[in-house]
């Protein structure tokens, strides 16, 4: 069995320690918010990325790879608070079962919301089970995101006036499943400040 890199220096723990060292950035504060968790948790001694195929019976992005979360509603503390209810609804995760690692910068989305990502460790004995917007939870190694990550440069419609431009696109194939666009994006950031 490989042996993860994550494993001897606590992989949590660097992310948490390099999140803590910088302030991340925002985008404009008049989008409507949204909240996901990047949830990491260690099994057979390796660590494993969690993500979720969507219900292909939803409305927007059926099927889609995703992390847990949605959108910030009225009663949400933070956006925090939104992603731990949403997780809980999508993939019966226990907020306390959970440690926050962090707050990575936010992305502006395809649809213009204001997206906050939170990467957190799921602690050992933390049950997973699909919701009813969930088809299925699957879990990446952490290992073996680097060498899996494919990238081209797309042309795509930006912004409200739908103008083309120039993309990179990252997409992390992994056992039939096709993971790409912001979540494919969001790994990529989570790569770059675990490096």
């Amino acid at each position: 069995m490989p042996t993860d890199p994550g494993a001897a220096d606590g992989l949590a723990g660097r992310i948490a320690s390099r999140l803590a060292r910088r302030r991340a950035r925002r985008v404009d504060p008049s989008l409507a918010a949204a909240a996901v968790l990047l949830p990491l948790v260690r099994r057979d001694d390796l660590w494993r990325l969690v993500l979720t195929r969507r219900a292909r019976t939803l409305r927007r992005q059926p099927g889609d790879f995703a992390f847990p979360g949605g959108m910030v509603e009225p009663g949400d503390d933070s956006a925090l608070g939104a992603a731990l209810r949403e997780s809980r609804e999508e993939i019966g995760l226990d907020p306390a079962r959970v440690r926050v690692l962090g707050r990575l910068d936010e992305r502006r989305t395809y649809h213009g919301f204001r997206l906050s990502a939170f990467p957190v460790e799921i602690g050992p004995g933390a049950r997973l089970a699909p919701g009813p917007e969930v088809e299925e939870i699957f879990e990446i190694p952490w290992i073996a995101l680097p060498e899996m990550e494919q990238t081209s440069v797309e042309r795509l419609p930006v912004g409200p006036d739908g103008e083309l431009r120039s993309r990179v696109i990252f997409r992390y194939p992994f056992e039939g499943r096709d993971v790409w666009g912001l979540t494919a994006r969001l790994i990529r950031d989570l790569l770059d400040v675990a490096a």
